[in-house]
């Protein structure tokens, strides 16, 4: 086991530009992020996230205030979307499906089978609903879906602890660039905070299951999704590519507690664990 809790913190609804298939699903010129980014007053400012490598992902295309930092803390790269539909919940079962012996697992039921503890915190979605033993909790606001991850932080059982933030989806489904915005700031401010109570064994993962952006009149888009990755036992971070599937968040899930293959999905635990 290379990390002894994993936390995965989903910023549903922040896209970095179309993907290479957004013409199939209306969403040609869609960027969430570079979109809200010269959209607000001034600069955007998230150092936050910067340090983490946000604007390193985009170096050919620079999102403005998100210049890339020298040394990036964390590990950075792009998620594609494998699936063929576009509602919210595509990305979600992409990123923790599988396919098992029989028949379609989620790597929820998976590590609580195996005595992991599991947290699940976000809006309401019938997924997360599933009967498990993992704990889940319903937030509507991403102050409270932080919380949940502040008392976890602070809970020294081994285990994945997955929480949704439910403010960028509606942000982006009622076309409200500020209040995007102003959820990205607060987000960063919060996660500050959530990086200083990481201890040495722990994973942090930043990413997002689906795009809305606000400028858009069609929500979902299809764009990449941020993948950022971050431990306080590793200096310093490097590119993850484009990855081809958000599978591979599950797949690197599965592989730390060594419960699972994910055929659909590459681990990144190699990439971010080698020296």
């Amino acid at each position: 086991m290379a990390f002894h809790r994993i936390f995965v913190l989903d910023l549903a609804g922040l896209g970095l530009g179309e993907a290479a298939d957004a013409n199939r699903f209306q969403a040609v010129g869609a960027d969430t992020l570079g979109h809200v980014a010269v959209s607000w007053p001034g600069q955007l400012n998230l150092p936050t996230l910067q340090r983490l490598g946000l604007g390193n992902i985009r170096i050919d295309d620079p999102i403005a205030g998100i210049p890339p930092v020298e040394q990036p803390h964390g590990f950075f790269g792009r998620l594609s979307m494998a699936a063929q539909g576009n509602r919210r919940t595509t990305g979600l079962r992409e990123m923790w499906d599988y396919a098992g012996d029989i028949r379609t697992e989620n790597v929820f039921t998976t590590l609580t089978a195996a005595g992991y503890s599991v947290t699940l915190a976000g809006p309401f979605l019938s997924y997360l609903a599933t009967q498990t033993p993992a704990e889940r909790f319903q937030v509507g606001s991403n102050q409270a879906a932080f919380q949940i991850l502040y008392d976890r932080l602070n809970d020294p059982v081994s285990g994945l602890t997955y929480v949704v933030l439910p403010e960028f989806r509606f942000a982006g489904e009622q076309q409200d660039v500020d209040a995007f915005a102003g959820a990205l700031v607060d987000t960063d401010r919060y996660l500050e905070q959530a990086i200083h109570d990481l201890g040495a064994n722990d994973l942090l993962i930043v990413t997002s299951t689906h795009a809305a952006d606000p400028t858009f009149g069609v929500t979902p888009t299809r764009e990449y999704l941020p993948l950022l990755a971050y431990s306080p036992s590793r200096q310093t971070g490097h590119a993850l590519g484009i990855r081809r599937t958000l599978a591979d968040v599950g797949a690197t899930v599965l592989e730390n507690y060594g419960v699972a293959t994910v055929t659909a999905g590459h681990s990144l635990l190699n990439e971010i664990t080698q020296i």
